[in-house]
Parts: C-alpha cells; structure tokens; sequence
C-alpha cells in the first residue's frame, strides 16, 4: 500500500504534529516552525505523508487567478522534513502541479538525492561548528581575517547584547532598502513581530558593536536559535563600521560567546562575491540548498503572461 499524500491549508493542519516533525527531523530548520511560517508567508500548505511522517511546506500567493508557489521573505530554504526514506518523489510532484501550476520550491540541505529527476540550482550556503573551542575555531581563520581583527583592535570597540529588534530590523532597513524596493510596506513589520515573538521563546537574539569613542552603533547582528542552530538573519554595518572592520569584529564575537556549545552557526550563504569572500574568511563548510522552478500553465496563458509583463 502505498503512502498517503495530501496538501492542506495551514488553518487545517495540526501544529503540534507538524511542529513535533520538524524539532525531530535530522534536517530540523526554524524557517519551517508553524508560527515562522504563518508569520512570514502571505498564505502556505503544507504537504503531509502519512500522519505527518515527512511534510513539505508550500507557501503561496495567486496572480492573475492562478495559484503561484513562491519564496517568502527572509525563509531561505525549506523543502522536506521528517522522514525522508522512500519518498515518491514524481508523486509528490503530480499533487504539487496539481496544487500550483507554477513557482519556485527552495529544498533544504539535505534533499538532494530527492530531487535526482528535477532540474535544479544549487544555491550557497556557509555553516560553521560551534562546538569546537574558540581557539580551535580561530586557527582556522584566514590571514586576511585575521588582519582585519587586529585592525579593529585599534579603534576601541565594545561588543554588547540585547540591542532592540525594531531597531536591528530599522538600522538594517536604512542600510540597504535599495535592495527592497520591490519588498510590500508590510514586510518589515511582519518580520519585526516574528521575531518578536520568537523572542519570547529564546529563539531570536541580537548582538551589536559600538564605539567606546563615540558611542555611536557601528555593527549590528540579529540572528534566530534553535536547538542546532544560530541564524545570521540580519547584519548591518554603516560606513564607519566598514572603515573599522567592526563586523569582522562582530562576527568574531559571536563567534566566542557561543564557542563550545551544541549549535552550528548558519552564515545564510550569498551569491554576493564580496559577502561570499567575507564569509569563507572565516573557513565554513559549504553547505548547499536548492532551488527548482517549474511552469505547468498552459502555452496561452503562458503567452498571455508574458505579453502582460511587456
């Protein structure tokens, strides 16, 4: 007999099973949390085998009419969780297409092998172990790295904790809002009382880097904590900062408070050369996800789509 498939809307499904999958699944990723997801998504399904054996998130949005897969704000990767044995992979695919007729599916780590018959991008990722010592962690670091540490050294910078999330998510904003022009009003603000919440349960932390001299913020972290993980959500650094290397410095930080314990610290990857060079300073593994995109629309409304988008 074979397995059960179903999609349902996120208002039917049952949070603590789907919640219990994820905090079991070796694969366990916070993005993927009940409240994250219905936070930050527009609207999403998810997809469940059996009684939440392996479940698939799907978030979506309609255009046109047409129900539209698409990647959430600030969710890098999602994909399967649970078990992920003896998944039937071209079935999930006919109730995926039957679900949505096109978008993109962002697959996690650890579904590769799933997705042997798909055409797919790999997508970056830099992970780094906590768990050894920091001055273990250290030894690895790059000459280079390591010379913009002792060039911080010099400008009296003060690591502190705890620096407001409206804040963090606002410094942010500020720094880099050309690269979300096309982001809705409401974006921030959702994020804003994601991690808020999240806050509550321990699960979303900042750490920031100021002037001794001035007083002024220079660098500013805001990451979400799991059981596995430290997520680099936001990082933000003014002109000043840069000049400093107070993000180097930052980093470094965080680095030593959360050295020697269970967790791994999740870079969240860019195809961006320069942020990509700054994150391999530190000598992380690399560790890819995927993305697939697919268009099942008939060729009119393809055409149609197109003749629109002129």
């Amino acid at each position: 007999m074979g397995n059960r498939i179903q999609i349902l809307p996120s208002n039917k499904i049952d949070a603590d099973k789907w919640n219990n999958c994820i905090e079991k699944s070796g694969n366990s990723l916070i993005y993927a949390d009940y409240s994250f997801l219905t936070n930050q998504c527009d609207h999403w399904s998810g997809l469940i085998i059996n009684d939440y054996q392996t479940i698939l998130p799907l978030p979506w949005r309609r255009k046109w009419g047409i129900k539209y897969l698409y990647a959430p704000e600030f969710i890098q990767q999602l994909g399967f969780f649970g078990d992920l044995s003896n998944i039937n992979f071209p079935e999930i695919l006919k109730s995926i297409f039957k679900f949505a007729k096109f978008g993109d599916l962002f697959f996690n780590y650890q579904n590769r092998e799933i997705l042997n018959q798909i055409e797919y991008e790999e997508k970056t990722n830099y992970i780094l172990n906590l768990e050894n010592s920091y001055p273990k962690i250290f030894s690895n670091y790059t000459n280079e790295l390591i010379k913009n540490l002792q060039k911080s050294q010099k400008h009296k910078l003060i690591y502190e904790v705890d620096f407001k999330i409206e804040d963090s998510i606002h410094q942010f904003y500020l720094q880099y809002q050309n690269r979300f022009k096309k982001y809705e009003n409401s974006t921030f603000q959702n994020l804003s009382n994601t991690c808020l919440e999240l806050s509550e349960r321990n699960k979303c932390i900042t750490r920031y880097v100021y002037s001794e001299t001035t007083n002024e913020v220079l660098s500013m972290a805001l990451l979400l904590k799991d059981e596995k993980r430290l997520y680099l959500l936001l990082n933000s650094t003014n002109s000043i900062g840069r000049s400093f290397a107070a993000n180097h410095f930052l980093l470094d930080k965080i680095i030593q408070e959360f050295s020697e314990e269970a967790l791994i610290l999740d870079f969240e990857g860019s195809e961006r050369k320069g942020i990509k060079e700054f994150y391999e300073s530190f000598q992380p593994k690399y560790q890819p996800f995927f993305h697939y995109r697919f268009n099942k629309l008939p060729f009119l409304i393809n055409w149609g789509r197109k003749i629109a988008s002129r």
